[in-house]
């Protein structure tokens, strides 16, 4: 019942569908770039909407579960709802985690079609935090995508850079600026997207956050115009 509340609660919140957000940012459970959780059962839901696409919502959800300190298993779905969307569960996505002991952690994801006419998807991607004063932290997140899922024009492989430093003023609240680059093998300019995404980060409860955050386009044809995001993260 607890868990039902948490999640009810989350998908109040109204989110979107970008037109030219390269697909390779939505190819992991977890719906941000970040390292292991710390508990054993964390869920996550997020919402998004596009300044271009007002009538079109996004509601990604994932849950990921700590099978020891160093192995993380996670699943989630992508919806779209509003508009014209007519396919609202597009795709399931599971993955695997792996934290080494530099605190590096390397993850596989499988992105698996919920309706017969989409491809597959795999991505690997490797997450790093640094630790730079008592109140910066940053983190450093790679990821590459494979198969017609997360590629155009039969393109060998996307790829995804992003830098994130965290200020930690104090207290419950941190302020994240998020430096995101991507594209792809094929038609490299033509999907090349240099966006800035700064956000503001509440943590409560013990293992617990609420995030809001707006990417904006810097460079790059597939640049932003502006998204919105807000995520909730919750540990059991």
């Amino acid at each position: 019942m607890r868990m039902k509340k948490v999640m009810m609660a989350a998908l109040t919140a109204g989110l979107g569908v970008a037109s030219a957000f390269n697909t390779i940012h939505q190819s992991s459970y977890n719906l941000e770039p970040r390292g292991n959780y710390q508990v054993g059962t964390t869920l996550s839901i997020a919402g998004i909407i596009d300044s271009r696409a007002t009538d079109l919502w996004e509601i990604p959800a994932s849950i990921a579960l700590r099978a020891s300190p160093n192995v993380e298993f996670g699943g989630g779905l992508q919806t779209a709802w509003g508009g014209a969307a007519d396919d609202h569960v597009p795709y399931l996505v599971f993955g695997v985690k792996w934290l080494a002991k530099t605190q590096t952690s390397f993850q596989a994801d499988l992105l698996v079609p919920a309706n017969v006419d989409h491809g597959k998807g795999f991505s690997l991607s490797t997450h790093h935090r640094f630790h730079h004063a008592s109140i910066l932290d940053s983190r450093l997140a790679l990821r590459a995508g494979f198969m017609e899922a997360l590629v155009e024009n039969d393109a060998l492989m996307a790829f995804e850079t992003g830098w994130y430093p965290t200020l930690m003023p104090g207290g419950p609240l941190a302020l994240e600026l998020g430096l995101i680059g991507s594209s792809q093998t094929k038609d490299f300019e033509g999907n090349l997207a240099m966006d800035i995404q700064p956000a503001i980060i509440v943590n409560f409860r013990r293992n617990s956050s609420l995030e809001a955050a707006a990417a904006l386009g810097l460079a790059g044809d597939h640049k932003e115009e502006m998204r919105a995001k807000v995520l909730l993260n919750h540990g059991f």
